[in-house]
């Protein structure tokens, strides 16, 4: 067997194996999870990230700063369009955004309050607390979606990484985007 045969025969062993780790790591703060998916004209991200990378904080928002600072946080999250470039021939437009976070009230993050959910008021037992994030796009020509600019980094300085999963039609794909490389390549 060549060393070259030897190295591709470990390389594809390595890649098999890393495909049967959870997708998601554990709560670290400055690193994100973007999950897209593009199905039929629907374009549809998830992210998940911890509250610290968004906000500074990952306690309940008792404060008038903190309840300021979540308000911004959503205001800007809501404004997906804009953290979230696709590529103009796509004709991709915002249609839906759902933030969620447990420590935090639903009201402050611009939902609407469930009767069966109440903020805990508090983070998780180890002191963590996560924001997740729902947005839904609707393209006109979803064949012409070449990439998307990621400007979380621009407007959240909390975020030092974010590992993608992407998922489309021709293939599944994942990347680590940065601050210095935050455009996302679609297959």
């Amino acid at each position: 067997m060549t060393l070259r045969t030897r190295a591709g025969l470990i390389g594809c062993t390595l890649l098999l194996l890393s495909a049967s780790v959870p997708a998601h790591e554990a709560h670290v703060h400055g690193v994100g999870q973007l999950d897209v998916a593009l199905d039929g004209n629907t374009l549809s991200l998830h992210l998940d990230s911890p509250l610290a990378n968004l906000v500074g904080f990952e306690h309940a928002a008792n404060s008038a700063k903190d309840k300021q600072a979540v308000r911004a946080m959503s205001a800007d999250l809501r404004a997906a369009g804009k953290l979230f470039v696709t590529s103009p021939a796509a004709t991709c437009n915002l249609t839906a955004v759902s933030l969620y976070a447990g420590s935090i009230d639903p009201l402050l993050l611009g939902e609407k309050a469930a009767a069966d959910a109440t903020p805990s008021g508090h983070a998780t037992a180890d002191g963590h607390a996560d924001l997740d994030a729902d947005f839904t796009f609707r393209c006109q020509h979803p064949e012409q979606l070449r990439e998307i600019d990621v400007n979380l980094f621009k407007r959240f300085s909390g975020f030092q990484r974010i590992a993608v999963q992407v998922v489309t039609p021709k293939r599944q794909s994942a990347a680590t985007l940065t601050p210095d490389n935050r455009t996302l390549n679609l297959p």
